[in-house]
């Protein structure tokens, strides 16, 4: 089975999309405490993606891990920590959207999905429909970057 390794941004974003759920049943999903905790400060504002991701680490679908990590000049304490463990766990990527976390990832070598990419996966890997994938890339629609979500489209052949 397949080990991906969160950031906030990424468990948002899957949880606005409607597909987080669907992610655990094909792959490992853990992420560091530092980023559940990230996540969960939307609860404040009754953000429906908090209670998303946290109903799922309460269903163990998705596991947090305690990590130490070194700060990164630029980086948040949750990427940074997600970065610690996905070298830990030796996970498969890393899903982000984080522009400068990224650039790092890339910068290393480091594998890395997003999540309009996760979509376009589960789509292709048969584990959403085509037209759930179309739905869960139109809801994160104004959150990514425009020519990402053409890609994806394309991918799975919705445009």
């Amino acid at each position: 089975m397949l080990k991906f390794v969160f950031d906030a941004d990424a468990a948002i974003k899957l949880a606005k999309s409607g597909v987080l759920e669907k992610i655990t049943l094909f792959a490992k999903c853990i992420m560091p405490k530092q980023v559940y905790e990230e996540v969960l400060k939307g609860k404040e504002k009754m953000y429906e993606d908090a209670f998303i991701v946290e109903e799922l680490v309460h269903k163990n679908k998705i596991s947090v891990a305690t990590t130490n990590h070194e700060q990164i000049n630029g980086l948040g304490a949750g990427e940074c920590a997600a970065l610690r463990l996905f070298e830990f766990l030796q996970a498969d990527a890393i899903i982000s959207d984080d522009r400068k976390f990224l650039s790092l990832l890339e910068l290393r070598e480091i594998p890395f999905i997003t999540p309009i990419d996760a979509v376009a996966l589960l789509a292709l890997k048969h584990k959403i429909t085509k037209q759930d994938a179309i739905n869960a890339l139109n809801r994160l629609h104004t959150l990514v970057r425009k020519e990402n979500y053409q890609e994806a489209m394309k991918t799975i052949g919705g445009i």
